[in-house]
C-alpha cells in the first residue's frame, strides 16, 4: 500500500515537472512575441501552481499530515484544473510562434532601392505585385482607393478588396467592438472618434486620393481634418518621418511591418524574417523610406492577406484573430 502510494506521488511529481516545463515554454514564447500582457502573467500563473504540484506530490505524506481533508481536495483540484489550464496556454503559445512567421511567399521580383519599386510593380500588371529586397518584402498595390475599416473586418470574399492589414493598435483584448478600443483618434463610419489615449502618435491620412503619413505634433488636428473633408485618419507609431528615426522603440524581436507612402502612393512593407526593430528601421533607411508608420505586427493582430493572380486571397501572416477590430484596405473599382 505505502509503495503504491510512493509510486502515485512520483508520477504526479513528474506530470507537475512537465506542466511547469511547458509552462516555461509558455513564458518565454508568449513574453519574447507579445510582452508583458494578461497572457504573460496568465502562463506564469500556470508555472507557479505547477511548482506548487511539484512540491506537493513529493512531500505528500507530510503534507497531508498538515492540511486538513477539506483543505487537501482544494489544493488538488486547483492543481488538476492548473495542469488542464497548461494545455489552452500551450495552444496559445503555437499560435503565438506561428503566428510570427511568413506564409510561403514567392516574389513577384527583386529591387535594391525604392526608386525601382513602382517601376518594376508598373511593368508586371499585377493588382498586387511582391518586391522583395535582402531583408523586405514590399506590397505594391495598384489600388483605386483606399479604406478604414473598424468593426467589421474587409472580406477576402469580395473580390474589390485587394489587401488587408491591421492598423491602429488596440489597448485591450475585446471581443466586442467599442471604439475607446482603438488607440488614438480614428475616423470610424465617417465619425471623428476618440480612442484609447496613447502619447507620441503620428497618423496617416487619406482624402481625394492623397495618402500621407504625419508626424507627432501635427497628427490629431490633421485626423480632424482629414475626417471634415470626407476621408479617413488614424494614428500609430512614426517608425521614420523624412528618414529621421521617430522615437517608437521596442525589444521585440519578430516580423515588423509598416505603412509608407512610394511615389505618392500608399504601400506595405515587412520583415522578410524575425528581426530586432533596429535592424528593420536601419534596412528601411537603407531602402530609401522616407515616412514609415508602424502597423500592428502582434500574433494574430497581424493576420493580413492580398489578393493573388487567380483572384484568390492569400494570407501574409498570422491567424484570425477574434479581438482585431480595425484594418487597412486597399481596393480596386468595381469593372
Amino acid at each position: 500500500m505505502a509503495k503504491a502510494k510512493q509510486t502515485r506521488n512520483r508520477r504526479g511529481a513528474l506530470w507537475y515537472i512537465l506542466c511547469t516545463l511547458l509552462s516555461i515554454f509558455n513564458i518565454c514564447t508568449i513574453q519574447i512575441f507579445d510582452g508583458f500582457d494578461w497572457p504573460f502573467y496568465a502562463v506564469a500563473g500556470n508555472a507557479l501552481i505547477s511548482l506548487v504540484g511539484i512540491v506537493y506530490h513529493i512531500h505528500a505524506a507530510e503534507k497531508r499530515s498538515k492540511l486538513g481533508r477539506l483543505q487537501t481536495v482544494l489544493l488538488r483540484t486547483l492543481l488538476m484544473a492548473n495542469s488542464i489550464m497548461v494545455f489552452p496556454m500551450l495552444w496559445l503559445s503555437v499560435f503565438t510562434l506561428s503566428g510570427e512567421y511568413h506564409n510561403a511567399l514567392v516574389a513577384d521580383a527583386t529591387v535594391t532601392s525604392a526608386e525601382q519599386v513602382w517601376q518594376t510593380a508598373a511593368s508586371d500588371s499585377k493588382d498586387v505585385t511582391l518586391l522583395q529586397t535582402d531583408d523586405l518584402y514590399i506590397y505594391c498595390t495598384d489600388y483605386d482607393d483606399l479604406f478604414y475599416a473598424t468593426d467589421q473586418r474587409p472580406s477576402p470574399d469580395d473580390q474589390n478588396v485587394l489587401m488587408c492589414v491591421a492598423a491602429a493598435f488596440q489597448s485591450t483584448y475585446q471581443l466586442e467592438f467599442n471604439e475607446s478600443n482603438i488607440v488614438g483618434w480614428h475616423t470610424s463610419q465617417g465619425r471623428l472618434e476618440r480612442g484609447a489615449p496613447q502619447d507620441d502618435l503620428g497618423a496617416f491620412t487619406y482624402v481625394d486620393g492623397v495618402a500621407r503619413i504625419w508626424d507627432v505634433g501635427e497628427a490629431e488636428s490633421a485626423v480632424r481634418e482629414a475626417t471634415d473633408k470626407g476621408g479617413f485618419g488614424y494614428q500609430s507609431f512614426v517608425v521614420l518621418k523624412n528618414g529621421e528615426r521617430g522615437s517608437f522603440d521596442t525589444h521585440e524581436f519578430r516580423c515588423f511591418r509598416v505603412l509608407t507612402i512610394l511615389d505618392g502612393k500608399a504601400c506595405i512593407i515587412d520583415s522578410r524574417t524575425l528581426m530586432h526593430f533596429g535592424e528593420f528601421v536601419q534596412s528601411l533607411k537603407e531602402f530609401g523610406v522616407s515616412d514609415a508608420l508602424y502597423c500592428d505586427m502582434g500574433s494574430g493582430w497581424n493576420y493580413s492577406w492580398y489578393r493573388d493572380t487567380d483572384g484568390q486571397a492569400k494570407t501574409i501572416i498570422g491567424m484570425w484573430w477574434p479581438f482585431s477590430h480595425n484594418w487597412l484596405a486597399f481596393e480596386k473599382s468595381a469593372e
